[in-house]
């Protein structure tokens, strides 16, 4: 991190520091406290590349836990993002298409789960699925956002830009054929273990297989 910031030319260097001072002067020098200094120039820093607003990257760059890096990405967009409603509808709908149409979506029963690792995202997307009385289920894992096939594309319908909205629905139609598929798979390796049974003749083999088949209802 020390070897980024000393390679940056003149004029950058002018701006990552004018804009940490602005803000430390404003609020009256020697005001902020240890943990209000490290989020604003957490914030300055990604605002100008430094850093990539990735947990697992960012810890590493500043060497520091990556629960510290969550709540310092967390935590400076909150204070300094700024965003007035229109301008956070934008990063929704912006960020949203960004992350689906990059994410693996992971089908489980009827529900569709994705993965944003952004907790501000994350929040962001709650509130708007709350405003539009959709419900997303986090208790599985903080990061994985999971719907009901039904919630998911209304998601997608009212969230995703225009030009990303059937990138994202091709992927999901994937999804479900690929389930179809291993299931189709899976039915045909039970069909073809008791024709080979049947052509052996183990009758004690099928009966055992009957069993199973019972046991399973």
């Amino acid at each position: 991190m020390k070897a980024s910031i000393q390679q940056l030319q003149d004029g950058k260097a002018k701006e990552v520091l004018t804009d940490f001072t602005n803000v430390y002067f404003d609020k009256g020098f020697g005001v902020m406290n240890k943990t209000e200094i490290e989020t604003l120039f957490y914030y300055v820093l990604r605002k100008h590349d430094l850093l990539t607003g990735k947990c697992f990257d960012d810890s590493l760059k500043l060497q520091i836990p990556e629960a510290k890096a969550r709540k310092l990405i967390y935590e400076s967009q909150v204070k300094y993002e700024n965003r007035n409603q229109e301008d956070m509808d934008c990063y929704v709908r912006k960020a949203v298409g960004e992350c689906l149409t990059h994410a693996s979506l992971v089908r489980n029963n009827k529900e569709v789960r994705f993965a944003i690792e952004d907790k501000y995202l994350r929040v962001a997307l709650n509130a708007k699925l709350r405003a539009n009385n959709y419900f997303a289920d986090t208790s599985f894992n903080k990061d994985i956002i999971s719907l009901d096939e039904a919630s998911f594309i209304k998601m997608v319908t009212l969230l995703v830009p225009n030009f990303q909205k059937d990138q994202v629905l091709e992927k999901l139609t994937a999804v479900e054929l690929a389930d179809e598929i291993k299931e189709q798979e899976a039915k045909d390796i039970v069909v073809s273990f008791i024709k080979e049974l049947i052509i052996q003749g183990s009758l004690e083999a099928l009966k055992q297989v009957g069993a199973l088949m019972v046991a399973a209802i």
